[in-house]
């Protein structure tokens, strides 16, 4: 039986080298490996289908860009149908296998494995385990399922890896994918381009799969995503027995997106319907949704966890397009569509995102601070035309700079052309939301 599963695994090595590697578009971010020497593995986490494993093939084309022969990557999808059933103690041929066809490298240390789906072989942490402490070979995994996401995969070595987060494509890399890339000063035609596209990608957002597809098929894509995630992530892996409540409470929340949560007023309304819940049922399903990498919870600023706890928590898709997927009216959806879109670029670039309230109760939509420290604080608003609207949403900025002492702010609107003003000492930098986007 084991020479049976070697001979298995040396033909969909050979047949994995003998074929032509997907070229994904090209991703931002870290996704590179860690320093020669460090003993960890990578693990690449996010929603299902926003692009993990095309992560994974991106780093394999640098690889074999900077030069490495290509038989030194071994790629595995243990959700191929002809490794399963895939064991623990089938792991050992694994090696076995790769070995026996390529001997001359099994003193190298430039060999570099990449397990997709890694959760489909039980007792797989020990192998990994043994690469890392025996074996001298970079690791990537990647997997998000039923049985086990892809931040359990993570938390699962117990500290023997690095997680890089995969989101769908960011403004920048949808621009990628359509061909489009801007180069030192823009021209007019140039900023109308970008201008349409803006618009196309606030509405459809930037699912990989769902963006190359074409918009005709957004709706059932995403919705299709969903449903996945609701049934294997939520229902089956957590054995919730009422999917008819857990279906409405995600449309709900992703209907609502750049809104407040109040889980006691949700509750409510259920409550109201005649429906049989609790409080706990629907706290839970939002950290189950957290946890796939569905939606996202942002909680208001305060140095007291009580006070931060007390407050509601504001609630964010993990992409613009999955509210047009299931708004029953798209055109009143802008506003929420445009910050949930500015909310998914500032978690690309930290996780360390608050909403402000004020002394006088003045809301800012964002405070974000980035890897070095450095604060910001960011509304969104779609138009800045009204002059009541600029002087709310200036008025909310200015109170916030001064009681956390933050000298400078930015309001993102829709399509309105670039300016600073200057408003009580404060300096505040007006901008479009492509020009904030592609951070030109």
């Amino acid at each position: 039986m084991k020479e049976e599963v070697t001979s298995l695994l040396r033909q969909i090595i050979t047949d994995f080298h003998a074929s032509t590697l997907p070229v994904p578009v090209e991703r931002e971010g870290d996704i590179n490996l860690i320093p020669r020497g460090v003993r960890k593995a990578v693990t690449f986490v996010g929603m299902r289908r926003s692009g993990k494993t095309w992560a994974a093939y991106q780093r394999m084309h640098r690889l074999i860009a900077s030069g490495l022969d290509p038989h030194k990557i071994l790629y595995l999808n243990f959700e191929d149908d002809r490794l399963r059933p895939f064991a623990a103690a089938d792991c050992q041929a694994i090696l076995d296998a790769y070995f026996s066809l390529y001997p001359d490298l099994a003193e190298r240390s430039d060999l570099h494995f990449f397990f997709d789906e890694i959760q489909e072989v039980d007792g797989w942490e020990l192998f990994v385990r043994r690469l890392l402490d025996q074996e001298r070979m970079a690791i990537v995994l990647t997997g998000s399922s039923s049985r086990m996401l892809s931040r359990e995969i993570a938390t699962a070595l117990r500290g023997r890896t690095l997680t890089r987060e995969i989101f769908p494509f960011s403004f920048r890399e949808y621009l990628r994918s359509q061909g489009i890339v801007f180069e030192g000063r823009l021209t007019s035609r140039q900023i109308a381009a970008l201008r349409h596209h803006r618009e196309i990608y606030q509405t459809f957002g930037g699912f990989p799969e769902a963006v190359i597809m074409g918009r005709e098929y957004h709706r059932e894509l995403l919705q299709g995503y969903i449903e996945t995630v609701v049934y294997r992530d939520i229902i089956e892996r957590h054995n919730i027995g009422n999917a008819p409540i857990v279906r409405e409470f995600v449309s709900y929340c992703l209907q609502n997106s750049a809104t407040l949560l109040s889980v006691n007023r949700i509750y409510q309304r259920f409550k109201s319907m005649g429906r049989a819940v609790s409080k706990d049922l629907f706290y839970g399903l939002m950290e189950h949704l957290e946890d796939a990498y569905c939606l996202f919870t942002v909680p208001v600023f305060s140095t007291s966890a009580h006070e931060r706890a007390r407050n509601p928590r504001k609630i964010y898709g993990a992409d613009p397009g999955l509210i047009t997927a299931y708004s029953i009216k798209p055109e009143l959806d802008r506003a929420a569509r445009m910050e949930t879109m500015v909310f998914g670029e500032l978690r690309r670039r930290t996780s360390d995102i608050f909403y402000v309230k004020t002394s006088s109760g003045r809301e800012v939509d964002f405070l974000a601070t980035d890897a070095n420290g450095r604060r910001e604080l960011l509304q969104v608003t779609v138009s800045m035309s009204d002059p009541g609207t600029a002087a709310r949403e200036a008025g909310a900025l200015v109170e916030a700079m001064g009681e956390l002492k933050i000298a400078r702010a930015t309001i993102v609107t829709e399509d309105e052309g670039e300016k600073r003003i200057t408003t009580k000492g404060k300096k505040i930098h007006i901008l479009p939301a492509w020009r904030w986007l592609i951070g030109l």
